[in-house]
Order: structure tokens, then C-alpha cells, then sequence
């Protein structure tokens, strides 16, 4: 069976940001969030030191917005530079600059959501220049553009840079090189950072990614609407709509299971702002299970399909499924079985309640007493209800197992 990736469905949204100055002794500060109707503008002040070696960026005056995609300034809040490896000759100074994302989405990805040729994009809309006399240039720019004036020099960086809260991601190093006559010596800029973004009026989280509902079974759906940069938009409202009405249908927030089995996809849209994905809804008589199940079962051609047996851990029409409820608190330890006297190839899958991704699989059991029955051990999260899934390694096998559930 197909290794099913659940990790396609990362949120994108973190709680909280470790944030350090741009400095080389980058000291971690805990952030305050920027309000949405902050400005997004505001310029990066930064000051070289031409004889201590010494770069620091503050945040500083508010600049004007720019026609491309985003335009982000604030230090340790949107956008995070720092810095390393300052080289000091006569005459010129350089040093190795990184760009770290901290909004909620992806910088330099166009609208398709490929990465934008363009990249992520470090401009000066100030300097460089001296503060103590002298003259200061941008020796070694990867270009200029007209950003928020004209020919504003800038260094380019690859795009598609997700939120280092999600992936501890930063951009690989640029090394910017300044030339200065010899009565510098300090140089001060303004720079703000130029990106595509995938949903540049904002976007929603909907939950969950996968749901299986019993037929003519009725659930409630959330989703939270946020800004470009993830800050949340509790008053906007959520539209659902279903692109196959007979599985299942959409009465505001409500969605209802209809009689047949099968798959039904869901969009959310809230004005212009989209889902991050669609939702699925499998529609699948299940039954309930509990501590000391030993239920006998079979695979058949008369079966529903597996919910979440695709690559990406959504519903495919590749393996016949069965599928159970079982109820856990947080902590309790759960062990489920297939046990098929070694004739059925099984493959199992335990889901998480309210997300509905994979938490824990399993092919062949790894303790080698169920051949190529199945088994998985794991401790529960959360609390709540966790959907089984008891299918096969090969596609549209059939056959007899015995479900097992043991919970500690």
C-alpha cells in the first residue's frame, strides 16, 4: 500500500516566535504581535560599524507600500535579517546576510502556488550612506528595481521560504559588500523586503483535513479566517460548498452525511480569501469499538473505499476498507491489531480526532507474531474519538481478519 504522508497538511500558523536581533550575537527576545491593521511598511534600520564590525537593525520610520506582492519591514516580527562573517578592508566592508520568515504563508510563491522567479527581494529605500562624512555605495547589488522609488538597489533570495516557526527554515546566506572612502565610519541603511505571496488578501484554516461520517450523519465544520500574515479575522464569515451534494451536503456550517458510501470534497472560501486545502468527507458506515474488542471481519468488494490510503493520506478507490470508532483520553495507550492467520496482507491506520490525518500506521507487524497482519501501538495526544482504518498492502485485496483493541 502506498506510504500515506499526512505531512502533506502542515498548518501553517504557530503559536509563538523565538525572535533574535540582528546582530551576530542574535540574543533571543520573545515578541509582541503586530496588530492586523499595523502598518506593514515600516523600514529596517541598520548601522555598520566600519572599525567594530558590528551590524544591528532596528526597526524605524514607516516607508510607503509598493505594487508587488507583499512589502515587509519589522525587525523580529514579520521578518528577521541577521547577520555573520563581517570582513573589514580598506575601503570596503562586507558580510553575510540571512532572511528569516515569520508570517503565517510562504514569501516569493505566485498566486499557483509556484515559486516566484523574483525570490524574496532585500531592498534599500534609505542609504547606504555615512554619518560621519564621506561616501558609502552598494558595491555588489543583484540588481535594481523600482520598488518604493526609483533604481533602488537589491539582493535577491530564493523563494518559497516558509515560516521558520513551521520548518526552522532561513534563507541560504548572501554576502553584501559596501565601498566607502577612508573618513567612514559608520554606515547607516534602510532596507524592507520586496515577495510574491500565495494569498496576498489572506486565507482560512479549515479543519478538519479528512472526515468519516456514518451514513445521513450530521457535523458542524469550523474554519479561521486570517489576514496575509496570519493574524485572525474572527467577524469574517465562511462559505462551504461540496462538489458532490449526494454524499454530502452544506447547510451553512453544517454538513450532512447522505444514504451512499463514497467521497465528497469540500471548498471553503471566505470573500476572495481560500481555504488552504480542500476538506474531504468519506461517507462509511463505521462501528464502535472499545478495550478488549476481538471482533472477527472481512475485506469484500462491497466495501467502502479507504479514506485515507492515497499518498497524501486522503480517500482512494485503489483499497477496500473497513472502518471503527474508538474513544481515548489523553495519555491512555492503545494497542490495535489485524490479525488475518497470515492470508491477508493488512495495513492499518489510526487517525487523529477533529484533524482527521494519520497518526500512526502500520504494514507488516513489527513484533513479527502477526506475519503480515498488522499492528500499532501508540499513546493518545488528545482526547477524543480516533477513527481505524483496516485495509490491505495490496490494491483491491480481499479477505477475513480479526480486529484487536487493547487500551492501557
Amino acid at each position: 500500500m502506498t506510504f500515506p504522508r499526512s505531512l502533506a497538511r502542515v498548518p501553517l500558523l504557530a503559536a509563538a516566535l523565538a525572535l533574535a536581533a540582528c546582530s551576530d550575537s542574535a540574543n533571543p527576545v520573545q515578541p509582541d504581535f503586530r496588530q492586523p491593521d499595523a502598518d506593514l511598511t515600516v523600514a529596517l534600520t541598520c548601522t555598520v560599524s566600519t572599525r567594530g564590525g558590528e551590524v544591528r537593525c532596528t526597526d524605524g520610520v514607516a516607508m510607503g507600500g509598493g505594487a508587488r506582492g507583499i512589502i515587509l519591514g519589522g525587525q523580529n516580527t514579520y521578518i528577521r535579517l541577521a547577520s555573520s562573517n563581517i570582513q573589514v578592508t580598506p575601503g570596503s566592508l562586507s558580510f553575510d546576510v540571512t532572511v528569516e520568515n515569520m508570517i503565517a504563508q510562504p514569501l516569493g510563491v505566485a498566486a499557483d502556488g509556484e515559486v516566484d522567479s523574483a525570490g524574496v527581494r532585500v531592498f534599500f529605500v534609505a542609504g547606504p550612506s555615512s554619518t560621519s562624512g564621506g561616501s558609502v555605495t552598494v558595491a555588489n547589488p543583484d540588481g535594481m528595481d523600482s520598488f518604493t522609488g526609483p533604481d533602488q538597489p537589491y539582493f535577491q533570495y530564493e523563494g518559497g521560504l516558509f515560516a521558520s516557526s513551521v520548518t526552522d527554515e532561513v534563507s541560504e546566506p548572501k554576502t553584501w559588500t559596501f565601498g566607502f572612502t577612508p573618513e567612514v565610519e559608520n554606515i547607516t541603511f534602510k532596507v524592507l523586503v520586496a515577495a510574491q505571496l500565495q494569498w496576498p488578501d489572506g486565507f482560512i484554516l479549515n479543519n478538519p483535513w479528512v472526515v468519516t461520517l456514518d451514513p445521513q450523519e450530521a457535523v458542524e465544520f469550523t474554519a479561521s479566517v486570517y489576514n496575509a500574515l496570519g493574524m485572525p479575522l474572527p467577524d469574517e464569515p465562511v462559505t462551504w460548498s461540496s462538489d458532490a451534494p449526494a454524499i454530502a451536503s452544506v447547510n451553512g456550517p453544517f454538513i450532512t452525511a447522505g444514504t451512499s458510501n463514497g467521497f465528497a470534497q469540500l471548498t471553503a472560501m471566505s470573500g476572495t480569501r481560500p481555504g488552504l486545502y480542500p476538506t474531504w468527507v468519506s461517507v462509511c458506515q463505521s462501528a464502535v469499538v472499545g478495550n478488549g474488542t476481538s471482533l472477527p471481519a472481512s475485506l469484500t468488494d462491497s466495501d467502502c473505499f479507504s479514506s485515507y490510503g492515497s499518498e497524501t493520506g486522503t480517500p482512494t478507490t485503489d483499497f477496500y476498507a473497513d472502518l471503527y470508532r474508538v474513544t481515548l483520553e489523553e495519555g491512555q495507550t492503545v494497542t490495535v491489531t489485524l490479525d488475518s492467520g497470515d492470508q491477508l496482507d493488512t495495513f492499518l491506520l489510526v487517525t487523529v480526532p477533529g484533524l482527521g490525518v494519520v497518526t500512526a500506521f502500520n504494514d507488516d507487524d513489527d513484533q513479527e507474531t502477526l506475519g503480515v497482519g498488522s499492528r500499532v501501538v501508540f499513546t493518545a495526544p488528545i482526547s477524543g474519538v480516533y477513527v481505524i482504518e483496516a485495509s490491505t498492502y495490496n490494491e483491491l485485496d480481499t479477505g477475513d481478519y480479526t480486529l484487536g483493541v487493547t487500551i492501557s
